[in-house]
């Protein structure tokens, strides 16, 4: 993202490939937060997140928003950088265990990471007035604003899907029903302050946008998105509504534990928890291939390379032989011819020289 950014001049001389960018950052952004609805793998639904964040940054980098892409992606590093501390200090509670369907019930016995937690997935999610609002729904801006209704509705999906994973995995890792039988342990007071020291800014950093615009406006080219006042209230209304109705109601469903069995028995669940069979395709196409071809490169290598050294070595040691035995054969005529050619060559080779 940053490359893109700091490239922008090459960029704009290529309007074509800024455009497929955008198609491919709001492509990102929504297969990503896709797959992160419904895994269990704490770290794994983190990391998805991060690629569908930086979907966001790079649609906004193709609009040439660029100072809106590097506000999202300066923000975005608070709150990422705190979620995933997060689940480092809840991964060594649970003795290493990852899946989220496994916890439940964690917030009385780590209360501070607990809280910390909620800070980053509500900056994540885009809530006021905590640093994801203002700089997630700039970008939803600049896609209106470049009369891309398209792309804004696919990032407006993102962000529905973003609240949804996001209180999902609070509600299954602190709330609920206990589903471990051990005693928890709260991280160390050093983990819970590197932790806080990100939660400061990922709850205020977004009211320092116009200074960070300033900043970078000095050396990126400037964007402002062209809609009416009235109308960028009702988009920022909008989105808020729907990330709260999203946010309430996944509350309620795993609150409650409500959620229907019967999803995963439905096809796209399926899908979707096969991560659309990407690493299937990954394992038997790219793994496997590569495993053959590498069987197959030993294979020429002992028959080829290793052979053909073995067989220079074989000759020099039998020729070495052959020479020990004939210069040692007892016969002192023999032994003298060899003598004079050795000097012979010799004073060849000193006088050549």
């Amino acid at each position: 993202v940053y490359l893109v950014i700091r490239a922008n001049a090459i960029f704009a001389l290529a309007p074509e490939v800024s455009g497929f960018i955008v198609c491919l950052g709001a492509f990102v952004a929504v297969f990503a937060a896709s797959m992160a609805l419904v895994h269990n793998d704490l770290k794994k639904i983190i990391a998805y997140s991060t690629l569908s964040q930086l979907g966001y940054m790079f649609v906004a980098a193709g609009l040439g928003a660029y100072w809106i892409a590097l506000f999202h992606l300066a923000t975005h590093a608070f709150f990422k950088a705190l979620l995933f501390l997060g689940a480092g200090n809840v991964m060594h509670a649970m003795k290493d265990d990852l899946n989220i369907q496994n916890m439940g019930g964690l917030y009385k016995f780590m209360r501070p990471t607990a809280i910390l937690m909620c800070i980053g997935s509500l900056a994540l999610c885009g809530f006021y007035p905590f640093a994801g609002f203002f700089s997630k729904d700039k970008i939803l801006e600049a896609a209106w604003s470049a009369d891309a209704y398209f792309i804004w509705a696919l990032l407006f999906a993102g962000a529905a899907m973003t609240t949804f994973y996001s209180i999902r995995l609070i509600m299954l890792v602190f709330f609920g029903k206990q589903k471990f039988t051990h005693h928890p342990h709260e991280a160390k007071g050093f983990a819970l302050i590197a932790m806080s020291v990100l939660a400061v800014p990922a709850a205020i950093a977004g009211f320092f946008e116009h200074d960070f615009a300033e900043f970078v406006l000095s050396i990126l080219p400037g964007f402002k998105a062209s809609i009416p006042h009235g109308v960028e209230v009702i988009l920022i209304a909008l989105t808020l509504a729907m990330i709260s109705a999203v946010a309430i109601g996944t509350i309620w469903t795993y609150g409650k534990g409500k959620f229907s069995q019967n999803l995963k028995n439905c096809k796209f669940y399926k899908i979707l928890i096969a991560q659309y069979f990407i690493p299937q395709i990954y394992e038997r196409v790219i793994v496997r291939g590569y495993a053959k071809l590498s069987e197959i490169c030993a294979k020429c290598d002992g028959a080829i390379i290793d052979a053909s050294v073995d067989l220079i070595a074989r000759i020099a040691v039998k020729g070495g032989e052959g020479a020990d035995r004939a210069s040692n054969s007892g016969d002192l005529s023999a032994n003298l011819r060899w003598m004079v050619l050795g000097s012979f060559i010799l004073l060849i080779l000193a006088f050549a020289l």
